[in-house]
C-alpha cells in the first residue's frame, strides 16, 4: 500500500504542500490547526492507498477472443448484384415544376428565420392600408389583372424576394420583391391578364438567395364575369 501510494502523481505536491502549512502554522505560533491537517494528510493518504489498490486489481488482462466466421463468397456477390440491380425510387431524383408544394416542404424546416406567414389572392389591394380586397381562388377575366399579396417573417437582413408566376404550369415571369426586417413583412405584386389566359395559375415565394420555394398558392382565372 506504502509502494502505491508512493507512485501516485499527487503525493509528492500534496506532501510538500502539508509540511509547508504546518511550518507556517509553527511560525505564526498556530499550533492548533497542526492537528486537523496532520489528520487531513492521514485520511488523504488512506483513501489514496486503498483507491489505487483498488484500481490495480481491476486492472487484469482481458483475454479477447475472436470469433472466426466462414462466409460463403458465392452469396455476397449473389447480394451485390440484386441491390445493384434495384433501381432507385424516382422520386428521389426527378422534381418537377408540377408539384410546387414537394420543394416547399424541403425547405420550410430550413427557413425558421425567413417563412411566409401569410399568402392569398385577391382582385386589389388598398395602398394606404396595405390591406387586399376580395380574396379568393377563381377570378374572372374581366378584371384584367390579379394580385399576389404576402407577408413574411424576416428575422434576418435584408434581402430580395421572388414571386414566380406560372400558368398551366409554365413559367411566365419573375418579380423581385426587395424586404426588411420584421415579423410581418407586407409586399404584394399583380399580373396583367388577357384572354389567352384563362385556366390554371400558380405563384411560387422563392428567397433569391437561396431559391429555396417559401411557399405557393393556386389560382384560377375563369372566362365568366365576377359574382355580385
Amino acid at each position: 500500500m506504502i509502494e502505491r501510494l508512493i507512485n501516485d502523481p499527487a503525493f509528492l505536491p500534496i506532501t510538500i504542500i502539508f509540511l509547508v502549512l504546518s511550518v507556517y502554522a509553527v511560525w505564526q505560533k498556530l499550533d492548533r490547526f497542526i492537528l486537523p491537517l496532520a489528520i487531513m494528510y492521514i485520511v488523504y493518504a488512506f483513501i489514496t492507498g486503498l483507491s489505487t489498490a483498488d484500481e490495480d486489481t481491476s486492472l487484469k488482462p482481458v483475454q479477447i477472443v475472436e470469433e472466426q466466421t466462414i462466409i460463403n463468397m458465392d452469396t455476397i456477390n449473389l447480394i451485390n448484384l440484386d441491390e445493384a440491380s434495384e433501381p432507385a425510387p424516382l422520386d428521389t431524383i426527378l422534381i418537377t415544376i408540377e408539384d410546387p408544394e414537394e420543394q416547399v416542404k424541403e425547405v420550410k424546416s430550413e427557413l425558421s428565420d425567413l417563412r411566409v406567414n401569410s399568402l392569398l389572392m385577391c382582385e386589389f389591394i388598398v395602398d394606404s392600408l396595405r390591406k387586399p380586397i376580395n380574396s379568393g381562388d377563381e377570378f374572372s377575366i374581366t378584371l384584367d389583372r390579379v394580385y399576389c399579396y404576402s407577408g413574411i417573417r424576416n428575422a434576418l437582413s435584408d434581402r430580395t424576394i421572388l414571386y414566380e408566376w406560372y400558368f398551366e404550369g409554365n413559367y411566365i415571369n419573375s418579380i423581385p420583391i426587395k424586404i426588411g426586417r420584421s415579423v410581418h413583412w407586407r409586399s404584394w405584386t399583380y399580373k396583367t391578364i388577357n384572354d389567352a389566359q384563362i385556366g390554371k395559375w400558380f405563384v411560387i415565394i422563392k428567397d433569391e438567395l437561396t431559391q429555396a420555394a417559401m411557399d405557393t398558392i393556386h389560382f384560377t382565372i375563369i372566362d365568366e364575369k365576377p359574382k355580385l
